[in-house]
């Protein structure tokens, strides 16, 4: 099966913000710990000012000079980032978010949502931005059964090893009512558990299988659980509770628009209440020259 990474080519979209210079060192750090060419994206005219100060930023990180490309885009920031993306044939797209936004901004979108919906590519949102690096440990990452799971967990295990994590665990979150959400009488609840046991049984089967996989890549300590709840938000509640430093989710499987975020499902809870840094990966896979 094919697979998203390496990362070849990492892009972040440049802002004059106070988080502008913690952006830039976290955006340089991981495209040197891949190896990867960086894409700095700013989206506004460009002065000879702006040129110096990115200049003078791009000195202080610590990242190859001549691997990093400063672009200049006008128009609306959401597609400007997205057409540099596309052209530069970036695998993994950059973008800070704030962990929880206010009900305004999300129904109209944030920058880095509208991304998250819309990018071709693979997205590592992060929340907790910092020009001194914050180590990752801990890892997350969706197992729900899905055909991109395999290479959504195989992504995760691999970014895990070159941010030199820890460990990751793969959650697969199972819909309560699969075995039945109601039981009149005992021997209706005695076959509720029965199905329940033999679903868990199967998900297990199939997570163990992953792990394998992992293991043949070169893994991180590994560990997988079954959780019973809604997806998106059983795996978001569960990252936050064990203090996860990144959580991995499949990208959805279709656009999302105004409606997913009125009738709120997977990655849409997820991204409304973020528990820690987040990367959806990609699968549009290019064709190897």
């Amino acid at each position: 099966m094919p697979i998203p990474f390496p990362f070849k080519t990492v892009a972040t979209a440049i802002a004059f913000s106070p988080y502008a210079e913690a952006n830039l060192h976290e955006s340089a750090r991981i495209a040197k710990m891949l190896d990867a060419n960086l894409v700095l994206i700013h989206v506004g005219s460009e002065t000879p000012q702006k040129v110096e100060q990115l200049v003078l930023l791009v000195s202080q990180a610590d990242i190859d000079k001549n691997k990093v490309k400063i672009e200049f885009r006008d128009g609306d920031a959401v597609s400007s980032i997205l057409d540099s993306c596309k052209e530069n044939n970036v695998d993994l797209l950059i973008a800070g978010a704030m962990k929880k936004e206010n009900l305004l901004k999300f129904y109209t979108g944030s920058i880095a949502r509208n991304l998250c919906r819309k990018a071709e590519c693979s997205i590592l949102l992060l929340t907790d931005r910092s020009v001194i690096r914050n180590k990752c440990k801990q890892i997350i990452a969706s197992g729900s059964d899905h055909d991109k799971t395999e290479g959504t967990v195989r992504t995760a295990n691999y970014f895990g090893k070159v941010l030199g994590a820890e460990y990751i665990t793969i959650i697969d979150e199972i819909d309560p009512k699969a075995t039945g959400d109601q039981a009149d009488d005992d021997a209706q609840l005695a076959e509720t558990a029965l199905k329940r046991k033999e679903l868990q049984r199967k998900e297990d089967e199939r997570l163990a299988t992953l792990k394998t996989q992992l293991e043949l890549d070169g893994t991180l300590r590994v560990s997988h659980k079954c959780i019973y709840g809604k997806a998106g938000y059983t795996i978001g509640h569960y990252a936050s509770a064990n203090r996860a430093d990144l959580l991995v989710m499949n990208s959805p499987d279709s656009k999302l628009g105004i409606m997913d975020r009125v009738f709120t499902h997977d990655l849409e809870h997820v991204l409304s209440d973020l528990p820690c840094c987040l990367m959806i990966v990609n699968q549009n896979i290019k064709p190897v020259a």
